[in-house]
């Protein structure tokens, strides 16, 4: 059975002989009564509080579940974007050394191709030196043969002179 303060006030006992004194009686179930009203009151402000205190922890309880799930998701795509600067930066590093290969072979071509056409120039400085050495000697032999026929075929023709007559 629930009882409220004003059930207390308002019970009555019957009396009897020897019984006990209804003002007293009274006076005590006025006491018991705003007794039990007060705490009845305190209870109810206590359960309000309660209330509350429980809304609060149920919003505060959302606003930590949605920070760790923020948290997580940063964490996430905080590791996504490492791994994506990763995957890009060993993307660049395979496209560069793939150029500077290319480089390097077609410096290399260039190389081989400079080599040769300085073979080439070298050779046919060779050839330019026998054939103006060739032709120095030729000429050299040509000179020395004319010499050589000159001194064998010189004659001297003097046209005589007239003489002076004094």
């Amino acid at each position: 059975m629930n009882l409220t303060p004003l059930d207390i006030q308002k019970m009555t006992f019957p009396t009897r002989l020897r019984g006990v004194d209804p003002l007293e009686v009274e006076r005590f179930l006025e006491l018991v009564a705003e007794t039990m009203a007060s705490q009845l009151a305190d209870l109810a402000r206590l359960e309000q509080g309660n209330r509350d205190l429980e809304k609060r922890l149920a919003e505060a309880e959302r606003k930590q579940e949605a920070t760790q799930e923020s948290l997580l998701h940063a964490q996430r795509l905080s590791q996504d974007i490492m791994v994506n600067a990763r995957r890009e930066a060993e993307i660049l590093v395979k496209e560069g050394e793939v150029a500077a290969d290319t480089i390097v072979s077609q410096a290399i071509e260039q190389a081989n191709k400079i080599e040769g056409k300085i073979s080439e120039l070298r050779a046919m400085r060779r050839d330019l030196q026998l054939k103006f050495k060739n032709t120095l000697d030729l000429f050299q032999h040509i000179l020395q043969a004319e010499m050589h026929d000159a001194e064998n075929t010189a004659v001297i023709r003097t046209l005589p002179r007239k003489r002076k007559t004094s």
